[in-house]
Parts: structure tokens; C-alpha cells; sequence
């Protein structure tokens, strides 16, 4: 425990000193890369208000390790680690004293391990409702994404506009071979208007989802059943073992409520409310539909702030998500074609998390902060027949520092250091072992066995940015990295590299 403690110790020591022999850091550094900013990630979810967000000028091309390794994995369908690079390119820039661009374009390939129990992407979207198998494997992975806005000022007036677009190809090279590809668009649109006083904003938000999905075995004797799971280890009996050619149609729409103070001091709120459906279709079947997710979620975060040389917040987060459930029972046969002959819901699932958040820091000759957050969350789980029950309890606290310094005339260092605890207050589960499948009670109880337990977080992270010449041009590396603790003895590594040049 100690060996492990030991850099830790030395980047606060880094964090500590570093401002003794340091002039003023760059003000686009500290604009662009303070915690501060985190504050306002909601509110930059409407483009208009997007637009308002810096003052400065920035973009940056960056090549990227990112690192994980669980020694047993703590969800069995999210496999135990991965190992991804990533080429991204990120910009921010004023095209006028009254227009703003933004936009990112990223790279990503790389293989995730050994993940068992889901033959699918994006499993914590689509869970329950997924195909999954016992044997698993690991699988290779590959993603685009591009997103690109723009905001403009008509006066007192702020419109602004921003598409987000993911490509995600995931697979497995030896059999069960699950070959996954998806296609995720949002489109945002919103407004907001300027006061003496405070921005009134309001965006709207679409998203369109698909993910194609089968799982195809080239070796004859080792062909197993593809489970179509229904929630907490049902399965949709009739319909597995050879079903294994699926596609998920999906998208919703979300709604985004901003105030914020024009000058950054005093009452500010954000409020989002959203529904989204994802509908399970078997395309073997001549594209009969098998369930549908309904995921409803509101949000809701305000406080007060103050911003300055001298700055500080203080607001609560209120975060309620319910996910509900569809299956449709099915006829016989008729021609290849399967009658619909009613829909039960047939599983529930609310997440509650609220939170209260304190952030303070200064920028004078450097730039520093410290955040804390304490909050609780619930997770309730339930199938209605046979009655199947899941529940979880948590208290959490996370205690968080950045400093930002100039080291003497052409470098910044960026030190940050986050310690997070979680606590399980109660815990719960509840299966009819006669009517659940031998390893699918393994499965739960695996998971459940992790989703009770306590944890222990510390992450840290450097940056140093190095200018070149007289202009705005520097070369950064990033190194950073963590270690999770679980109360069940097992551990989590993760750990991240970044090279680049930003402008």
C-alpha cells in the first residue's frame, strides 16, 4: 500500500512547490484546462451558450494510450480491461466578435478482454435487453466520432447549433465470432437570451440509434446457445439458441433548461429532461420485435457561484433515471410471419443520485482548486415474473486538486490528484434459482457480489505543455493513472499516456 502511495505523495509535493520558482501560467492554459470549467458542462449542452464558453482561441492534436486491467472483472459483461489508442483533434475558435466554431474528430482502435455474457455494444445502454453467451472472449473494437457546432449573437440574442456522430465497429476474431456495428447521431438546436443580469437558455436535443448484431461460429462442435436476456438473468427461452441476427432501432429526444449570471456571480441552474426508446428486433425472424427499453431521466443541478480571481461554488445535483421494460409474447408461426399478441412490462429499473458539490480556488500567479463532493445513490432492479429483485445503497465522497503553473518562460504544469470512496449502505438480490439457468445465477451473483462491495479510488494525472518559439504553438505530454480498490481483495489499473501539439 505504501509503495503505491509513494508517487502519489510526490505530486502533491509537485503541486505544493512548483509555484515557488513559477511566473504567471499562460491564461489560455488555465481558461481551457482549470476544473472550474467542469461547472458548466451541462450548461454547454445548449450550442448557444456553447458559443460563450471561452474567451481564447485553442485547438490541439493529440495521440492517446489509455489502459485498463481489472485482476477479475467487477461486471462480467464488461470484460476485465482494454487496451486503446486513439487519435483525436480537438478546436475551439472565434470566427468573429460574434460567431463561434467548435468541433472534435477522434480515431479509436484497440481490443477489450475477456467479456463474457454480452455479444453486443454498448451494453450499459441497452441492458438488460441483449444477446449474451457463456463464453465470451475478447473483441476488437474500432470508433469514429465527429461533432461540430456553431453559435452566433444577434444582439441580445444567442442561437447556436451542434451534430455529435459515433461509428463503433466491435468483433470478435475466434468463435462465439459477435460482429457489432453501430450508428449513434444527436442534433442540437438551441437559444438563449441576454439580460443585464443573466442568460436565459433553452436547447432541444434528437438522437437516432442503430447497432446491427450476430454472432456466427465457424467451428461446428463448438456451437453454443445466444441467450436473449430479459433482466436479472430471464431469458427469453423461446427465442434463444439460434436466434443470433439482431438489430436495435432507437433515439429519443432530450429538452435543456439554462440561468446563468452574465458576470459568473450568483443563483445559476441547469435542469434536462429526456426520454429514449431502444426496440430489440429479431432480423432472422423477418425483423420481429422482441422487447423495447424505455429510459425516462431528469436532471437537475443549481447553486451558487462566484466567479473571479477568487472563486467559488456551491450546488447540489439531483440526478432520476427510470428504465422500463416491454416484451412481446408471440403466436405461432404463420408463413414466416409472428402475430404480436400482447405486450407485458415486464422489468423496472430506477437510478437515484444526488449529490452536493463544493468547488474553491484562485488564479493569481498560478491557478488552483480543490473540489469536494459527497452524495448518495440507488439503484432498484425488478422482474415481475417470476419476481426477481436487485437493490444497492451507496454513500460516496471524492476530494479533488489542480494546480496550474508556469514553469520558467515557455512551460506549464498541470498537476491533479482525485481521491474517491464509496460505501455500501444496503444491498439486495432476490432470484428463483429453479427457473434461472445454473450459470446465469453464476453470472448474478458474480456481479452482485461487486456491485455491493466498497471501494477506494485514486486517480492522478501531469500535463506539461513546452512552447515553441514566440507564438501560441506548444508540444504536451500527459501521464496519468489510478488504482481502484475493491473490498472483495480484487483490484482495478488504469493508465493513460497523451502526446501532442496544440495552438
Amino acid at each position: 500500500m505504501s509503495i503505491q502511495l509513494r508517487p502519489i505523495t510526490i505530486l502533491f509535493y509537485m503541486m505544493t512547490t512548483v509555484s515557488l520558482a513559477a511566473a504567471t501560467p499562460d491564461s489560455v492554459q488555465t481558461e481551457h484546462r482549470s476544473v472550474w470549467q467542469l461547472l458548466d458542462t451541462d450548461t454547454w449542452k445548449n450550442p448557444a451558450l456553447h458559443g460563450q464558453a471561452f474567451r481564447t482561441d485553442y485547438t490541439q492534436l493529440a495521440l492517446d494510450l489509455h489502459y485498463t486491467d481489472q485482476t477479475e472483472a467487477f461486471v462480467l459483461q464488461k470484460g476485465t480491461g482494454s487496451t486503446l489508442y486513439e487519435m483525436e483533434a480537438n478546436t475551439y475558435l472565434h470566427l468573429s466578435n460574434h460567431s463561434t466554431v467548435w468541433g472534435k474528430a477522434s480515431y479509436m482502435t484497440g481490443k477489450s478482454r475477456h467479456i463474457t455474457w454480452s455479444s453486443v455494444s454498448d451494453y450499459e445502454l441497452l441492458e438488460p435487453y441483449i444477446l449474451a453467451d457463456t463464453m465470451g472472449g475478447n473483441t476488437e473494437r474500432e470508433r469514429y466520432v465527429f461533432e461540430g457546432g456553431y453559435a452566433t449573437r444577434l444582439n441580445r440574442l444567442l442561437l447556436g447549433g451542434e451534430m455529435l456522430f459515433r461509428a463503433e465497429h466491435e468483433y470478435r476474431t475466434t468463435d462465439p465470432r459477435m460482429r457489432a456495428i453501430v450508428t449513434d447521431l444527436t442534433l442540437r438546436a438551441g437559444a438563449a437570451y441576454e439580460t443585464n443580469t443573466y442568460h436565459w437558455g433553452a436547447a432541444a436535443e434528437a438522437n437516432i440509434y442503430k447497432q446491427t448484431d450476430n454472432v456466427a461460429f465457424y467451428r461446428e462442435t463448438g456451437v453454443i446457445p445466444e441467450f436473449q436476456m430479459t433482466g436479472l438473468g430471464a431469458v427469453y427461452v423461446r427465442f434463444s439458441g439460434e436466434v443470433n441476427n439482431l438489430y436495435f432501432n432507437g433515439g429519443g429526444a432530450q429538452l435543456y433548461l439554462n440561468a446563468q449570471p452574465t458576470d459568473g456571480r450568483g443563483l445559476f441552474a441547469n435542469i434536462t429532461v429526456g426520454e429514449h426508446r431502444y426496440e430489440r428486433v429479431a432480423a432472422s425472424l423477418n425483423s420481429l420485435p422482441l422487447t423495447k427499453l424505455y429510459r425516462e431521466e431528469a436532471k437537475l443541478q443549481t447553486g451558487w457561484r462566484k466567479d473571479g480571481k477568487t472563486h467559488w461554488a456551491v450546488y447540489g445535483d439531483a440526478h432520476y433515471t427510470r428504465r422500463l421494460g416491454d416484451e412481446n409474447m408471440v403466436g405461432s408461426s404463420l408463413s414466416n410471419n409472428y402475430p404480436i399478441l400482447t405486450t407485458l412490462t415486464m422489468y423496472k429499473n430506477t437510478l437515484i443520485d444526488a449529490s452536493m458539490n463544493v468547488v474553491y480556488g484562485q488564479r493569481r500567479h498560478t491557478d488552483w482548486h480543490i473540489a469536494l463532493k459527497a452524495g448518495y445513490t440507488e439503484n432498484k432492479e425488478t422482474y415481475v415474473e417470476p419476481e426477481r429483485r436487485q437493490e444497492t445503497r451507496r454513500l460516496y465522497g471524492r476530494l479533488g486538486a489542480q494546480h496550474i503553473a508556469a514553469v520558467g518562460h515557455k512551460g506549464v504544469l498541470t498537476c491533479a490528484l482525485t481521491a474517491t470512496c464509496l460505501r455500501n449502505l444496503d444491498s439486495r438480490l432476490s432470484i428463483p434459482v429453479l427457473n434461472t439457468e445454473v450459470a446465469a445465477v453464476k453470472m448474478l451473483n458474480h456481479n452482485y457480489r461487486y456491485l455491493k462491495a466498497d471501494y477506494t479510488v485514486v486517480d492522478a494525472q501531469v500535463r506539461y505543455d513546452h512552447a515553441i518559439g514566440a507564438g501560441r504553438m506548444a508540444l504536451f505530454g500527459i501521464l496519468g493513472g489510478g488504482v481502484t480498490f475493491c473490498s472483495e481483495g480484487e483490484q482495478e489499473q488504469h493508465l493513460t499516456m497523451t502526446l501532442g501539439i496544440s495552438f
